[in-house]
Order: structure tokens, then C-alpha cells, then sequence
């Protein structure tokens, strides 16, 4: 009975994602095309990657814009669509009438993360079939971990946007809020450029940004790099694994402390 409730919702909020425009175009066309225009200007530029006993392996700028694009891809269904959603709920007085219906409460937070889940597949999907019929892109990684660091990233900006909008009653705040956080994470964290030419105090500020983990998750990863080797903030690979898991899990705590039904 639970699992039947459960996919006639993600069924309609997958109806709903579906008849949103907006949403449609920030989480699948506007990535598709980022990467398309970085790619046809940049996308030939060598990146040389160490190996082991020296070894120098190299790639182009196209072989990770696609990982870079899917770590921000993550972020803004995570801290903008989805409090959206969950706060239009909440405006709606939607959460109020479920609350005294048999069903699990959990379910109501299970779908939206569920269908932003298929966006995010799908967003992935379609980059991946252009890319690697335009650009011809190359894969040194493992698909596991880069499929774990995409479910950990996920799950922590989803956290981290429950715990932001618990209390949130307004979806145009809730939107706002969302966008306040995302857009500088969006600069800071070299989705948006190199690091290295922001001035010091930046790019420690951009050090302790999750996106800015994720990013460098993802990117590293899609290069074949191991659990030791250092990221652009200078710490091992599995330290961002970490640092991402520990967010999921205070922004969890968080958000259920602070979360009103009304």
C-alpha cells in the first residue's frame, strides 16, 4: 500500500516538474547548453593529469566539463527546486492534510528527492550522449564512485536546502533564499572559473563551500584520480566524500528539529 502511494506521488511530481518550464530549462537545457558553448570555446585546451612513476597523462577542458556541470546541476535542484517544492507544500496547506492521513510522513519528502533524482539522471544522460558525439569526450574513472559522489552531493545540497527553508512559509522567499546561497557557491567554487585567479580571502571562503567539493569530487574522479590524491583545496579526495556526508547528516538533524507542518 506504501509503495503504491508512494509512486502515484513521485508520478505527480514528476507531472508537475514536467509542466514547470523554469524547471525543465535550469536543471536540463541550460546545463546542456553550458556545456555545448564551453566546449566548442574551450573544450581543446590539453589538461595534463600526474600518474604514477611520473607518468603525464592528458586531457582537454571537455572531458570534465561534464562532471563540473552535473556537480551544479546537483546544487540548484537541491537547494532551490526542491525547498521550492517542499515550501509550496507547506503554503498550500498540503503538508496540514497529509499530516492526518495515513500516510508516512517520510513520503512526502521521499518524492521530491526521488524526482529530482530522475532530472539530475536524466540532465546526466543527455550530456553525456551529446558529449560524446560532439566532443568525443574520455572517461578515466570508475562509474561507481562517480555515481556515489553524484548520490553524496545530492543528498548533501538536499539537506542542506530542507534545512535552510524548514520554517519557510513563502515560495518566492524560499526561491530567493535558494538562489542567494547557490549563486556565489556557483562562483567561488570554479564552476564558474579557475580558482587560482581569485584573490586569497576567496578562495578560502571557497575552500569550506560544498559545492566547491563536490566540483572538485566529480571532476577528479571523472580523471581516474585515487582516494589520495590532493583537489584544488589541497586536501585527498575522500576528505570531500566526508566533508559532504557530515553536512548531509547536521543539515538532516537540522531541518528536522526546525520543520513546521503549517
Amino acid at each position: 500500500m506504501n509503495s503504491t502511494a508512494l509512486g502515484r506521488l513521485i508520478h505527480t511530481e514528476l507531472l508537475l516538474v514536467a509542466r514547470e518550464p523554469a524547471a525543465v530549462f535550469t536543471s536540463v537545457i541550460l546545463p546542456l547548453a553550458i556545456f555545448l558553448a564551453l566546449g566548442f570555446s574551450v573544450g581543446g585546451v590539453e589538461i595534463p593529469v600526474d600518474r604514477d612513476a611520473g607518468v603525464v597523462e592528458m586531457f582537454h577542458v571537455r572531458d570534465v566539463l561534464l562532471a563540473g556541470n552535473i556537480a551544479w546541476v546537483t546544487a540548484i535542484f537541491g537547494i532551490v527546486s526542491l525547498p521550492q517544492a517542499l515550501v509550496a507544500f507547506r503554503q498550500h496547506g498540503v503538508f496540514r492534510r497529509y499530516r492526518v492521513t495515513p500516510m508516512p510522513s517520510y513520503m512526502l519528502i521521499a518524492a521530491p528527492l526521488t524526482v529530482g533524482a530522475v532530472v539530475i539522471t536524466a540532465s546526466l544522460a543527455l550530456m553525456l550522449v551529446v558529449g560524446w558525439g560532439v566532443f568525443d569526450i574520455r572517461f578515466a574513472g570508475n562509474a561507481a564512485l562517480v555515481a556515489l559522489a553524484i548520490f553524496v552531493s545530492y543528498m548533501a545540497f538536499a539537506a542542506l536546502g530542507a534545512a535552510v527553508t524548514a520554517r519557510i512559509r513563502n515560495v518566492r522567499t524560499a526561491l530567493g533564499l535558494g538562489f542567494v546561497f547557490f549563486a556565489p557557491m556557483y562562483v567561488l567554487s570554479g564552476s564558474f572559473g579557475p580558482r587560482e585567479t581569485f584573490p586569497a580571502a576567496l578562495r578560502v571562503v571557497g575552500d569550506w563551500l560544498p559545492l566547491t567539493h563536490s566540483y572538485d569530487l566529480l571532476t577528479f574522479l571523472w580523471l581516474g584520480g585515487t582516494w589520495e590524491v590532493e583537489t584544488t583545496i589541497g586536501t585527498p579526495i575522500w576528505f570531500s566524500f566526508v566533508y559532504l556526508g557530515v553536512l548531509a547528516a547536521a543539515c538532516v538533524a537540522a531541518a528536522a528539529r526546525l520543520f513546521r507542518w503549517d
